[in-house]
């Protein structure tokens, strides 16, 4: 049936059995519908009414198209909001990599929030550290993702999310371990375990950077995961430097977590996105985001 429109008219039709009140109901002349129900009964090589004295009956025909009909607009209704919500960026699919700081801070609160705020959008997460969250947006493996440090890369564009500020870790019978807060010329001759560079290299040189200057840590020991890290640390091989947030979260007994002083390293936390990417559910993402969700 090429016209859902007829389809309605004839519906009005069996419905009110009058053509009068059926013309009525869907807003056009009688002798219209009249025309209407013809033409359908023509595309579709059947009879639909069949004249009963000065009225008339559904054929089997009619009965059966009358039977099926609703269904039919239905489901047509449906796949016309379900394309309008696809194009609107309202439905559909968003990939997102969280980084492995990211994860503990309220990143993930305002994601809870997105889904529920629009149900249709299929959201998928998956965490990693920032190097490798880049490679996944440049393969196209997720359409945003959470990266720390002043990311400078010609193919992604990122929107500031916030800055965390970074706290030295040691272990509770460190000569640190009284101290309320430190200077950073408390660490700078401590032996320091850090995570790889390349898992992050942005933050990292920041990091050093702003701790050590042109000089380099006593770098003892390297972990991927901050978990690691706190091991290494708890077992006296050196000290460290982590996002305060997530540190104070997973630190066990035996570790302490000590703010800074004064000037304390802040890291900036990133939302990225490839240049040119133009998914409706990620343009919509990115628009939800901005405006404060």
């Amino acid at each position: 049936m090429d016209d859902l429109r007829r389809v309605r008219y004839f519906l009005a039709v069996a419905e009110h059995r009058h053509f009068g009140r059926a013309a009525q109901a869907v807003h056009i002349t009688q002798p219209a519908l009249s025309q209407q129900v013809k033409a359908l009964e023509k595309e579709l090589g059947v009879e639909l009414l069949t004249r009963v004295g000065r009225g008339f009956a559904l054929t089997q025909a009619g009965l059966a198209l009358q039977a099926g009909a609703q269904q039919l607009l239905t489901a047509a209704a449906d796949l016309e909001r379900a394309v309008r919500a696809r194009a609107a960026g309202t439905a559909g699919e968003l990939k997102v990599a969280f980084t492995r700081s990211g994860s503990d801070t309220d990143i993930s609160q305002r994601i809870r929030l997105f889904r529920k705020e629009f149900p249709d959008i299929e959201v998928s997460t998956i965490t990693g550290w920032t190097a490798w969250n880049l490679d996944l947006l440049e393969s196209g493996e997720v359409d945003v993702a959470f990266v720390r440090g002043d990311i400078a890369h010609p193919r992604v564009r990122t929107h500031l999310i916030g800055l965390q500020e970074a706290a030295v870790v040691v272990s509770k019978d460190h000569a640190l371990a009284g101290k309320a807060t430190v200077e950073i010329g408390d660490i700078v001759d401590e032996p320091i375990v850090l995570w790889p560079r390349h898992t992050g290299p942005q933050f990292y040189d920041e990091l050093l950077g702003h701790i050590w200057g042109d000089g380099a840590p006593n770098l003892v020991a390297e972990e991927a995961d901050a978990e690691q890290v706190l091991d290494l640390v708890s077992s006296g091989t050196g000290i460290s430097v982590l996002d305060r947030k997530r540190a104070t979260r997973i630190a066990h007994e035996n570790i302490v977590v000590i703010p800074f002083g004064s000037n304390p390293p802040r890291i900036a936390i990133q939302l990225a996105w490839m240049r040119g990417a133009d998914a409706p559910a990620l343009t919509h993402f990115l628009e939800w985001w901005r405006r404060g969700g």
